[in-house]
């Protein structure tokens, strides 16, 4: 249960971090239309994947 919750303060904390880098990308994705925002949203969520599985896979120096 205590690694949950660390998992979920680790990506409550990056989300805060990333606060202004997912607020340009909804800004850019909001003046895209068709195959150009569908290509942009699929690559928004593979890399906001990638780092959140970063994130939880990485080393921290709150591990028991």
């Amino acid at each position: 249960m205590k690694k949950l919750v660390n998992a979920v303060k680790s990506l409550a904390g990056e989300t805060a971090a990333l606060a202004w880098t997912l607020g340009g990308t909804g800004l850019v994705l909001i003046t895209l239309s068709g195959d150009t925002l569908r290509w942009g949203i699929w690559i928004s969520v593979a890399s906001l994947a990638l780092h959140f599985i970063g994130v939880l896979t990485g080393n921290s120096e709150n591990d028991d």
